[in-house]
């Protein structure tokens, strides 16, 4: 008698607590799109905006070089030591072509004077887009170019 009224007081206890635990658990927020980097600070001004997105594509840029540089190392290396690189380094001079393309967006990017007119922010975006897209290739460049090289020294 006892086991039956421990059990059925322990269920009561169980179902009555995932009824109140159940009711205050909050909802799960709605995750609202990834903003883009002109939107990211859509309240802040123009000048304030510019800066911030000049700095995160001044650091991409910064990385990507050093990247590129440490694979032409390892491809000068590697082609000292009588392995053909010459596929990987065709797509090192793209990546590199795009990281000076990109750098000069970036340095006209900087050099735009910032008022609020709607034509200083399309010159500002369009720019902008125009190196991310560089910085896109040169990235994309550099990922080829690993590839083929991974490629080149697993067949020999």
């Amino acid at each position: 008698m006892k086991y039956i009224l421990a059990t059925t007081t322990l269920v009561l206890a169980i179902v009555g607590f995932s009824t109140f635990s159940y009711a205050q658990t909050p909802k799960t927020p709605v995750v609202a799109p990834a903003p883009t980097l002109f939107d990211a600070n859509a309240s802040a001004p123009l000048s304030v905006r510019k800066q911030l997105v000049d700095t995160n594509l001044r650091d991409l840029l910064v990385r990507l070089d050093t990247i590129l540089t440490r694979v032409e190392v390892a491809s000068a290396r590697l082609q000292n030591n009588g392995i053909n690189t010459t596929p990987a380094d065709s797509a090192l001079i793209t990546a590199k072509t795009a990281l000076v393309t990109a750098k000069t967006q970036l340095d006209i990017f900087s050099a735009t004077v910032v008022d609020e007119k709607p034509a200083t922010v399309i010159t500002l975006r369009s720019h902008a887009k125009s190196a991310e897209d560089n910085l896109k290739l040169a990235r994309t460049s550099i990922i080829e170019s690993l590839a083929t090289l991974k490629i080149t020294l697993q067949t020999q």
